[in-house]
């Protein structure tokens, strides 16, 4: 176990706001998408996949449980890529795609490849939960339009951590992004709300 620097503890407790958000996002999803995803089972397995993904990810930061943070990382983030898929929540959006790309790309600049491919698939899984909110149908104009932004400045970590790793501009980077997309999602629980109420009166 490594000795937490300020980097680590930050991005740590970030880790914790990811949490949150995976939560909201899991309870929207359960308002607004219940019929949908069949009986709920796949707002779960997003909810399993988010936990698993962001306790990877924390613990790969903390230098605890190494090699098994890694494979909690790939595996969180494979349930969520299927949960999100199989439900239809967030459909293959162009810009998605490049985002995705740039993200991937960023492993070939990192001057550790190996460590950053860990941080690759934790992204690509959060940015798949942003674009959740930012391209679906019946999100509020300003939550959809925070939760893009937060894309994006994820996108921009993911890069600026591959060529300046662990510094000041990463952490406000990262921190500004999951921010926004918290905002974002607790934003759109009075439309989720409405939605959920007409559900029931059909």
């Amino acid at each position: 176990m490594r000795t937490m620097d300020s980097y680590t503890l930050v991005m740590s407790a970030n880790g914790l706001l990811v949490l949150v958000g995976i939560f909201l996002t899991w309870h929207l999803t359960r308002l607004v998408e219940r019929y949908r995803l069949g009986k709920e089972k796949l707002s779960w397995l997003l909810l399993l996949g988010g936990l698993v993904t962001a306790l990877g990810f924390i613990g790969d930061l903390a230098g605890l449980y190494v090699n098994d943070a890694r494979v909690l990382v790939i595996l969180g983030s494979a349930l969520i890529v299927y949960a999100l898929s199989m439900s239809g929540l967030v459909g293959a959006k162009l810009e998605m795609l490049f985002q995705i790309g740039l993200i991937v790309l960023s492993a070939g600049v990192s001057g550790n490849p190996k460590a950053h491919i860990v941080l690759v698939f934790s992204d690509i899984s959060l940015l798949l939960l942003m674009n959740a909110v930012a391209f679906y149908s019946n999100s509020p104009v300003k939550s959809a339009s925070m939760a893009r932004l937060s894309a994006w400045l994820l996108v921009a970590f993911t890069l600026v951590n591959a060529l300046y790793p662990r510094s000041v501009p990463t952490i406000m980077l990262y921190t500004a992004s999951v921010s926004l997309w918290v905002v974002s999602l607790l934003l759109s629980y009075p439309r989720a709300r409405v939605l959920n109420s007409a559900q029931e009166g059909l």
